[in-house]
């Protein structure tokens, strides 16, 4: 018998037998300026017209800064303070995640995004932020612990409506020389924040997305996730490589950064060939990262046809 999405998800994650291989695609909806009711129609309709097997949130509302347009300065970061859910931040993303838990009902895999706390502050404030964290540590830790706490809070907030997991976006594991953070600062202002909240989503489905390209994999390989995304096709390491390296289970299949400039051959192909490099146990099939929104709807179609026709072995 055909397995639920949900079931078929949950297989996925724990390496266990499934009718197919679960297979979904992201994209940004620009959607920072609609209400939350809004957003939410945009996934159902994505949702709707390639019937993933499970839907990845896009969180596309910035955070509220402290009274400030922008942090420009030590004193900025001192202002921060944890924030209640009904901040228009989170209160429009919980208003989209409960309209679409209660048209998806409760059978279908929701992934809500977040960003880890350093990067939920560069994107609300700019990169600048980033700098003036490690300029001045003691009043960045101030800003990243206001920011941790307040995402543990919307975690109890998803709980509630069921969402199923997280897609933990971790930005800092990239090597310093390609624009990424030095040892010392991933461990200071990356890591600790990290663990907290991964640690307190205990329970859920964690994937961690470990963000860029030229990746220092090993930073993260210690967290307490279920699955890994990343760009296995632009950075290492391989799929095959992460088999060796995590008994988490892997997510990935199409190349994001290749994806609009392919034919629906193309995209087949990246799909058979990275199921028979990770194998068919513990793999979920989506994006290294977030499509082009102009990703054809040819190739969306391909993507969805070619792991249902793997699913029934042809």
């Amino acid at each position: 018998m055909p397995m639920t999405k949900l079931e078929r998800f949950m297989a996925a994650i724990r390496g266990e037998d499934v009718d197919r291989l679960p297979v979904s695609v992201w994209l940004h909806f620009a959607s920072e300026h609609l209400p939350g009711d809004e957003t939410a129609q945009l996934h159902l309709s994505f949702m709707r017209e390639y019937d993933w097997d499970y839907l990845k949130l896009m969180n596309d509302y910035r955070y509220q800064l402290p009274g400030v347009p922008a942090v420009t300065s030590e004193a900025h970061l001192r202002r921060f303070e944890p924030l209640p859910m009904s901040e228009p931040t989170f209160a429009q993303q919980l208003t989209c995640l409960k309209t679409l838990r209660a048209a998806l009902g409760p059978g279908t895999p929701m992934i809500e995004t977040l960003f880890n706390p350093l990067q939920t502050l560069v994107r609300g404030s700019g990169a600048n932020a980033q700098r003036l964290v490690f300029e001045h540590p003691d009043a960045g830790r101030q800003a990243l612990e206001s920011i941790t706490r307040t995402l543990i809070a919307y975690l109890d907030a998803i709980r509630e409506i069921g969402v199923t997991g997280i897609f933990y976006s971790i930005n800092g594991a990239v090597q310093p020389g390609k624009g990424g953070l030095t040892d010392q600062q991933f461990a200071a202002f990356v890591a600790p924040y990290d663990l907290r909240i991964l640690e307190a989503a205990q329970g859920m489905v964690r994937v961690a997305h470990v963000h860029g390209f030229d990746l220092l994999f090993e930073r993260v390989l210690g967290y307490p996730v279920e699955a890994f995304s990343w760009s296995h096709f632009n950075s290492a390491p391989s799929l095959a490589e992460a088999r060796r390296l995590t008994q988490a289970a892997l997510m990935g299949g199409i190349n994001e950064a290749a994806v609009a400039r392919q034919s629906t051959f193309d995209i087949a192909n990246d799909i058979r060939m990275s199921v028979a490099e990770a194998g068919s146990r513990k793999l979920l099939i989506g994006p290294g990262c977030t499509v082009p929104p102009d990703m054809p709807r040819r190739l969306m179609k391909a993507a969805a046809q070619t792991v249902r026709q793997l699913g029934q072995g042809r």
